[in-house]
């Protein structure tokens, strides 16, 4: 659509009084005597005066008759185009700055609810105290002409006696009692808001009080979520036929907690605090996927950057179910656990790794817990967590031949038996000791930073992952 071009006096007049501030901006009525089709509004004297306290401005208005609030250039556009019809939003009123301070709570705080009552101080304007800055005129500018040779130069800088806000006032410190209400399950660094009770400032709107929500450590339960853990050594009689212990919950109530009959307690190495959960991964040595889907392929056989790949890298997210490597290099199948273990076939020279089945991990992570006994749900305190227990069997040093006789007479067989004597010459017979496996992976390192340079011209010959060909 093609825009009517306005006759050239209408132009005329807009450019001068653009170029010279003059408020004889053409009237809707002249525009449209004009044949140019659509209204414009005109820019009175009084709204080209330049005063700050006008908070609605015209989309049609041309700001160049000084002072704040106009459109600037692209004004003209729209009075030329028929939208000077249309008003613009009023203008927000400008906010002070936010106060934020830490706030500690305890768990038990957290777990049954707590009210507070904080005393702060806060700068207020007296009352009957505002007046216009006499030096700007309530502007917050003032206008400085700059002669440079020749040239004369005006320059808007900021009004330093009310330091730009174009109003004087005298302000005081006031005390107020905030009530921070903590709710119950509440998060870690979680915001409560007090909306304008920061300092009040002229011409605009206080800032907000934003108290964050610091959660202190506790001596004996640690939280994740709406879940509650704690830690307790066991002995391995206890481990093996039951305890009963006595806890003192957050909230003062006693727990006598107790194991099931003929429940044993096995050790878990699933730690719920290590983490980002490691990926697991199965081998099988002469398998391959031949009817899955390839998504990429890779000239290396390095498995642990493969799986780096798919669990950190360029695969990640990709829905990549297992890789196989063959004759140097490795291609990823996308497909899920089940299709994976479903669709392998024997392969002479290939070996295949899968991601675990989630349900063998999450056998792997099961922990003794009692329901219901955690930390109320967020939002939802009707509702509440698990308490958990990371139980650390303590096992005896040493046991004499009489009770290791009984053991063996209660306990299920060894999964271990050897009809070998120690003086058979075809086995070399040798003991367990305690070690550190820290201390013997220092004490037999090698130095391999030689093998950089290796390394990369292993990479540069083309090592990268390769995206496979649709």
């Amino acid at each position: 659509m093609r825009l009517p071009l306005p006759d050239l006096p209408v132009l005329a007049r807009i450019a001068n009084c653009i170029t010279e501030g003059s408020s004889a901006v053409p009237s809707a009525s002249s525009m449209n005597s004009s044949g140019t089709g659509g209204a414009a509004s005109s820019c009175s004297s009084s709204s080209c005066s330049g005063s700050s306290s006008d908070s609605w401005s015209s989309s049609s208005s041309i700001s160049s008759c000084g002072g704040g609030g106009g459109g600037g250039s692209s004004d003209l556009f729209d009075m030329l185009s028929g939208r000077g019809r249309q008003q613009r939003q009023p203008q927000g009123m400008r906010k002070g700055q936010n106060v934020v301070h830490q706030l500690t709570v305890s768990l038990e705080e957290i777990y049954m609810g707590k009210t507070r009552k904080l005393r702060m101080r806060r700068e207020v304007i007296e009352s009957g105290s505002m007046s216009t800055c006499t030096e700007c005129g309530g502007k917050g500018v003032n206008i400085r002409v700059v002669r440079m040779g020749p040239m004369i130069q005006q320059v808007q800088e900021g009004c330093r006696a009310c330091d730009g806000q174009g109003s004087q006032y005298q302000s005081k410190q006031v005390q107020e009692v905030m009530e921070v209400v903590v709710p119950k399950g509440a998060p870690d660094g979680y915001k409560l808001t007090f909306h304008e009770k920061a300092d009040e400032i002229a011409a605009g709107i206080p800032g907000d009080v934003i108290f964050v929500l610091q959660e202190s450590a506790h001596p004996e339960f640690k939280r994740k979520g709406a879940d509650l853990y704690v830690k307790r050594s066991i002995s391995l009689v206890e481990a093996l036929c039951g305890f009963r212990m006595e806890l003192t919950h957050l909230d003062g109530r006693k727990l006598l907690i107790k194991t099931g009959p003929g429940q044993v307690i096995a050790p878990v190495n699933y730690d719920p605090f290590k983490g980002e959960e490691a990926v697991e991964w199965e081998t099988h040595q002469g398998m391959d996927c031949p009817d899955l889907e390839t998504i990429a392929k890779a000239d290396t056989d390095d498995v642990e950057k493969l799986k780096q790949v798919i669990s950190k890298g360029q695969l990640r997210g990709k829905g990549v179910g297992a890789f196989r490597l063959s004759g140097g290099k490795a291609s990823f199948y996308r497909a899920t656990a089940e299709e994976v273990h479903t669709s392998m076939k024997p392969s002479k020279g290939t070996t295949l790794y899968t991601l675990a089945d989630p349900a063998k991990s999450a056998a792997q992570r099961m922990m003794f817990a009692v329901k219901d006994e955690g930390m109320p749900v967020f939002k939802s305190p009707m509702e509440q967590g698990n308490l958990f227990l990371i139980l650390d069997i303590v096992f005896p040093d040493h046991l004499d031949a009489a009770a290791m006789a009984s053991l063996k007479a209660a306990l299920p067989p060894a999964l271990h038996a050897s009809s070998v004597g120690d003086d058979d010459e075809n086995y070399d017979v040798v003991e367990l000791v305690k070690l550190d496996p820290v201390h013997s992976f220092k004490a037999t390192a090698v130095d391999s930073s030689n093998d950089a340079t290796q390394e990369d011209e292993r990479e540069a010959a083309g090592g990268g992952v390769q995206c496979a060909q649709q």
